[in-house]
């Protein structure tokens, strides 16, 4: 095996230890009621379309690619249920997705004071062990990304 091959199986490791553990976190989350998302908006109303009915193991990559830019219009338990499926994708999935845990990032990273209020807000049902997982996740997209805007807030907010 060369060098190029065992970084690789080392990084497939590593994703897949982090998938088990946002899995084991999450897994025992209920559906979320309808509606999924917060307001009647196109967008919304669009993410809503995609996700109505579907388990967080239904949901395919094409899927998150139409919702991609949108996530931030869900409720915080639709959120945290199908992000099984982003994570998912993100780490273990076999159908390519368009970067699905640089776009759950942007939902979670605080720009503002205010932002971090709102935030605490959307975090507040996490369970430390939900909790711990979404970190471990976000820590290990801040590693792979050369460029995160708002990196600090970001990683400091999620090691608190």
């Amino acid at each position: 095996m060369n060098e190029d091959e065992l970084e690789e199986l080392t990084e497939r490791h590593e994703r897949e230890e982090i998938w088990n553990q946002v899995r084991a976190a999450f897994e025992s989350r209920d559906r979320p009621s309808e509606p999924l998302v917060y307001e009647i908006h196109p967008l919304a109303e669009d993410v809503q379309c995609v996700l109505s009915g579907k388990t967080w193991e239904d949901v395919t990559a094409h899927d998150l690619q139409q919702i991609r830019l949108d996530l931030h219009f869900l409720r915080p338990e639709a959120f945290w249920y199908y992000f099984l499926a982003i994570a998912w994708h993100a780490l273990v999935g076999e159908e390519p997705v368009d970067d699905p845990a640089g776009w759950t990032v942007v939902v979670l990273t605080p720009r503002e004071s205010q932002d971090v209020q709102l935030l605490d807000r959307f975090v507040a049902s996490l369970s430390r062990e939900e909790r711990s997982a979404v970190s471990r996740f976000i820590r290990w997209h801040s590693d792979e990304e050369s460029y995160l805007p708002n990196r600090e807030n970001l990683l400091e907010f999620w090691s608190r």
